[in-house]
């Protein structure tokens, strides 16, 4: 088939839950034997407008500064991506369209031809009930740009969602949201949970040397998160829930991969609770830094606090062999209470994430029992998140589609 991919980012220009899943898919679908042409934002300065990455065409729009401007990225997603998509069309016949993010598919609905190929879009989260959270979090108000925006992206996301012939779903926490808010796609909904790449990631043969290579120590308990540091990301009650657990474990060591603009409060957190000797502010981590992460850690931890609408970072620690504990947010549950019981958490508040990794660190003193977890952690991930099974899913809906003659079926 001839398949048009849209998004606002990708990977590997931007990094993120909704670029990953596009770019495994299309990947994936391309080495099928598919042509894929992928649409998405330029944020990358001197990347070309067009160019071939991974088997795929990615075709790049808008400008790499327009974050810099109010609205920029929105605006570069609503009209110079409709640009993109209308010369794609003039060249192409594509047999599906399908659209990760409401924006610039709104902009394609809006083109006069693109009516009749089927579409089958990606619902990861609401991205208008995003931005209208991380817009109430703000410590002075409400930012202008998300009460513009916001307004914006619910009227683009229900359009978008009534004009989709399907939609996918990655988890039933995200089907369940999808109800709540847009009723009317109910019946539309398919649910393919996404995956992971499998050969990426995986156990490191040996860990020492991994947490050597690292500069982090091999006689302490190592816990790791990745996050955007931003409220919704629960990392501040991390923090003190990490205060606790140094009464039992004095020597135990937070590493915290991430950018964002919480990083200055948190770490005003770190030195008022006394925790300087026991965190570690990786950053930005490189892709290839990030699995040495995971491998090295004895645990993960998803602290969310809302909208944890998949949890790749969860699975990409699994299939490492290291076990994750989270807070009962999003999918994670579906994720975590399948494999054991107790890697979920009971709840997002300090006190309830410090009983949690507690419990775990005390129990990893069983060395055999660790080992038969870390063993389980990689199996689960391969028996019910690779990426083949997701991929597999994806075409028979396809073909589904069209067999069902598309728009008109």
């Amino acid at each position: 088939m001839k398949i048009l991919c849209i998004n606002q980012f990708f990977y590997p220009d931007s990094f993120g839950g909704v670029e990953r899943v596009a770019y495994e898919t299309m990947r994936r679908l391309a080495a099928r034997g598919h042509e894929v042409h992928m649409v998405g934002q330029r944020t990358q300065p001197g990347t070309p407008d067009v160019e071939d990455l991974f088997g795929f065409t990615v075709h790049r729009y808008g400008r790499a500064d327009s974050r810099r401007h109010f609205g920029g990225r929105t605006r570069d997603a609503l009209h110079r991506s409709g640009r993109v998509m209308s010369r794609l069309l003039d060249e192409h016949e594509f047999d599906i369209v399908m659209p990760h993010h409401s924006f610039p598919y709104y902009a394609y609905l809006r083109l006069p031809r693109a009516k009749t190929t089927p579409e089958l879009m990606t619902f990861h989260a609401s991205f208008w009930q995003e931005l209208k959270l991380e817009g109430a979090e703000r410590s002075i108000g409400k930012p202008l740009e998300s009460l513009l925006f916001g307004r914006l992206a619910k009227r683009a996301e229900t359009s978008c969602l009534k004009r989709a012939d399907r939609v996918v779903v990655l988890s039933d926490f995200s089907r369940e949201q999808l109800a709540s808010y847009y009723p009317f796609a109910r019946e539309k909904v398919v649910r393919i949970p996404g995956g992971v790449d499998l050969e990426r990631f995986h156990p490191a043969p040996d860990r020492a040397a991994v947490r050597e290579s690292l500069g982090l120590p091999s006689d302490r308990p190592v816990l790791f998160t990745a996050r955007r540091l931003v409220p919704r990301m629960g990392v501040e009650n991390l923090l003190r829930a990490l205060a606790g657990v140094r009464s039992s474990f004095p020597g135990v060591l937070l590493v915290i991969a991430g950018r964002g603009r919480m990083e200055e409060e948190l770490r005003r957190v770190v030195t008022v609770e006394g925790l300087a000797d026991n965190v570690t502010f990786a950053g930005f981590v490189e892709d290839s830094d990030l699995v040495r992460y995971y491998q090295a850690a004895d645990l993960f931890v998803l602290p969310s606090l809302a909208f944890e609408g998949f949890g790749m970072v969860t699975l990409e620690a699994l299939a490492c062999g290291t076990p994750a504990v989270g807070t009962p947010i999003g999918a994670t549950p579906e994720i975590l209470s399948r494999l054991a019981p107790q890697l979920l958490l009971a709840g997002t508040e300090p006190h309830a994430i410090r009983r949690g990794i507690t419990a775990m660190l005390e129990w990893f003193s069983d060395s055999d029992a660790v080992g038969r977890l870390r063993a389980q952690c990689r199996t689960y991930v391969e028996t019910h998140y690779g990426w083949d099974h997701a991929v597999d899913a994806l075409e028979a809906t396809m073909d589904e589609l069209l067999t069902d003659g598309g728009r008109h079926g």
